[in-house]
């Protein structure tokens, strides 16, 4: 998405006479705010799993049980395949418990041998 963005916007020229400005036209507005990039950014990622969230959240387990899923789900723990992505060193990025594959939540929840 951002270079199809800088794409456009290198091969925009102004008209003669006329003044160059900046118009946000997502949602019919014509101001940027925040909140409209971040929804506009979330519709182009966005998965249709609201039925499967809107289960979770109803469901009548432990709080912090319903939490752990919803991370899992949303690719949110703190595995060593998130870390590094977000920046961390990490020796080496291979499960500790089986030494098999790349630390990852769906290797933990739905691969790992040992975890099973």
């Amino acid at each position: 998405m951002v270079d199809q963005m800088s794409q456009l916007l290198l091969g925009a020229v102004a008209a003669p006479g006329e003044v160059d400005s900046w118009i946000w036209k997502e949602g019919g507005l014509q101001t940027f705010t925040v909140s409209s990039a971040y929804n506009l950014v979330r519709k182009d990622n966005e998965v249709d799993t609201s039925s499967v969230f809107s289960k979770l959240w109803r469901c009548k387990a432990v709080p912090s049980a319903v939490l752990m899923a919803w991370r899992v789900l949303e690719n949110k723990l703190a595995t060593k395949v998130n870390l590094s992505r977000r920046g961390v060193q990490i020796e080496s990025l291979r499960c500790v418990l089986c030494g098999k594959e790349e630390e990852s939540c769906s290797h933990l929840f739905f691969g790992c041998s040992f975890a099973w």
